[in-house]
């Protein structure tokens, strides 16, 4: 102690001590009975504290909890220590059971009876927190060791720390084999792994920190080579800082039946569209049918009755024209609401092929146009509708000669694929090409991007449930070099297979 320095009374020292908010209490080691107390351990006392100097620490405390500090206590009375810590739960009155972190420490005065100084710390809160983050972390390694996907979870070194079932059964590991303490290396081929951790740095494959949809190889435990689609996330702290990453690997026959699922799905909101408009397209033809076919008879007698030289008769020619034009799309709307499957019989796609050139080619949006046939000899008849067919095909056609605006190249090739028994007629034009959002699109009714008075936006929608209703398919593709490529498939009866 510094010279002059003034030593508090021991009522200030005691008002000093009573007014801190940590629960502190000093006792006698052996017998319990209470020195000092200040105001905080008085009030989570289980007894109420009217002399401390009659009262027993133990008896304040709860039977639970002085047994564990009378434990604690033994302990530092038979050993060298001057300190020990302990914890216990403590009932308080009226309020629910609070966890306390005890410091004790042992004074032994030189003369007179060792004395224990106990200074408690409630623990309840962050105990309760710390369960909550065990809870979610239990609930996080269930859901992700129990799924079928394929997920890894590593630290920063890398090491598996959680493989899901779907991982599991994958690489052919059971248990707990694969986080044994292995490597997330040992599962790449060649330095994917390095590879991986790189990626992840850039903004090439999602931004920084992920990784979508990165085709690799996996090596299972036999050694097997498993190409595999791998989604890769960083993992942070709460400090930001990086904590591990956790893997989502995708098998290719997984991403094929995604995509055949994504394509049943988009087939039956198509469909389901289809038969709503259709009823909405039916009820309009029919009530724009009738006042049509007046405008357009009156129409027609009027023209007949004007002499040419009547300056008004170029007017009246106009409502005419318009009024046919409209019965045209009205037409169209009731091809589109009543199709139904008609008579099939054997078709040569060939044949008709030629058939609609012949009809097509006379046209004078086709006389610079140079036209390219390419018809597969031997490939088998199909079943299904001639007429329908060749409307198909006629409207395709057109629409990529109208595409190419009078000039350029028609291809139209034939071909069998006996895998997938299949009879194709590819359709390539060397257009403007197609937007992706407009291939989206492509089929939805009434949709066009012809300028108004040149389409009804139906041919395509039309052409498309014809090929539904014959159990094919019309697929579009967009090459990078232009132009577009509509593919017209249908499938060949077992019966007409070579």
């Amino acid at each position: 102690m510094k010279k002059n320095a003034v030593t508090p009374p021991d009522w200030l020292a005691s008002a000093l001590l009573s007014s801190i908010e940590t629960p502190l209490a000093s006792f006698g080691a052996k017998t319990g009975r209470i020195i000092f107390a200040n105001r905080a351990f008085e009030n989570l006392s289980i007894s109420h504290i009217e002399d401390p100097a009659k009262a027993d620490f133990f008896d304040c405390l709860g039977e639970k909890a002085a047994a564990t500090v009378r434990t604690a206590i033994k302990s530092l009375l038979s050993g060298p220590g001057e300190s020990v810590k302990t914890s216990f739960w403590m009932d308080i009155p009226l309020c629910p059971s609070r966890l306390f972190k005890a410091r004790l420490t042992l004074h032994r005065p030189a003369s007179g009876k060792p004395v224990v100084c106990a200074e408690l710390h409630d623990f309840t809160h962050e105990f309760e927190k710390l369960a909550e983050l065990e809870e979610g972390m239990r609930f996080f390694r269930e859901v992700v060791e129990g799924s079928p996907v394929g997920i890894i979870v590593t630290d920063m070194q890398g090491i598996i720390r959680m493989a899901s079932r779907g991982a599991r059964q994958l690489l052919g590991y059971e248990g707990q084999e694969i986080t044994g303490g292995k490597y997330i290396q040992d599962l790449y081929d060649g330095n994917s792994g390095h590879e991986i951790m790189a990626l992840l740095k850039g903004n090439d494959f999602g931004g920084p920190g992920v990784i979508d949809r990165h085709h690799i190889i996996l090596i299972s435990k036999d050694r097997e080579r498993i190409p595999v689609c791998v989604t890769v996330h960083l993992l942070r702290d709460f400090a930001g800082r990086e904590s591990g990453t956790v893997s989502i690997f995708q098998s290719h026959e997984d991403l094929e039946i995604e995509r055949r699922l994504e394509e049943v799905q988009m087939q039956l909101i198509h469909a389901d569209k289809m038969a709503s408009l259709g009823k909405l397209a039916a009820g309009v033809a029919h009530e724009i049918n009738n006042p049509l076919g007046g405008i357009l008879l009156f129409g027609s007698m009027l023209l007949e009755d004007m002499d040419f030289s009547d300056p008004k008769r170029e007017d009246v020619d106009r409502i005419v024209q318009e009024a046919r034009r409209c019965k045209e799309i009205v037409n169209s709307l009731l091809d589109f609401a009543h199709q139904k499957k008609r008579y099939q019989e054997p078709v040569d796609v060939n044949a008709a092929v030629e058939q609609c050139m012949q009809l097509l080619g006379n046209k004078a949006n086709f006389h610079n146009i140079k036209v390219s046939l390419g018809l597969c000899d031997g490939i088998p008849l199909i079943t299904g509708n001639p007429s329908q067919i060749k409307q198909v095909l006629t409207n395709i056609i057109t629409n990529a000669v109208d595409a190419m605006e009078g000039e350029g190249g028609l291809s139209i090739k034939t071909y069998f694929s006996s895998a997938q028994k299949e009879v194709c007629v590819a359709i390539a034009d060397t257009g403007p090409g197609i937007a992706p959002h407009v291939v989206a699109r492509i089929f939805d009714p009434f949709f066009t991007t012809k300028e108004p008075g040149k389409g009804t936006g139906l041919g395509l929608s039309l052409s498309y449930n014809i090929m539904k209703m014959h159990r094919g398919d019309i697929r579009v593709a967009c090459p990078p070099e232009g132009g577009a490529i509509f593919t017209v498939v249908l499938p060949v009866a077992e019966e007409e297979l070579p």
